[in-house]
């Protein structure tokens, strides 16, 4: 994954467990961090297609999830 800042507002999910955080914009490591933190409150049915494709590339450069 290049290391493209991620949009918060692109990714529903996403943008919904970072309920703390006031950025835009956030570095990948911080998302996949994110995501494996607060996997409890992601609703896996309600993930876009395009938030999914997002997941698997972090997944692919970081690891797998604990959580997923």
């Amino acid at each position: 994954m290049n290391t493209r800042l991620i949009n918060r507002h692109d990714y529903p999910q996403l943008d919904a467990i970072l309920w703390d955080r006031a950025e835009q914009y956030i570095e990948p490591r911080t998302a996949f961090r994110l995501y494996e933190e607060r996997w409890r409150f992601v609703v896996p049915h309600q993930l876009e297609s395009n938030e999914r494709a997002l997941i698997a590339e972090l997944i692919r450069t970081y690891g797998q999830m604990l959580t997923a």
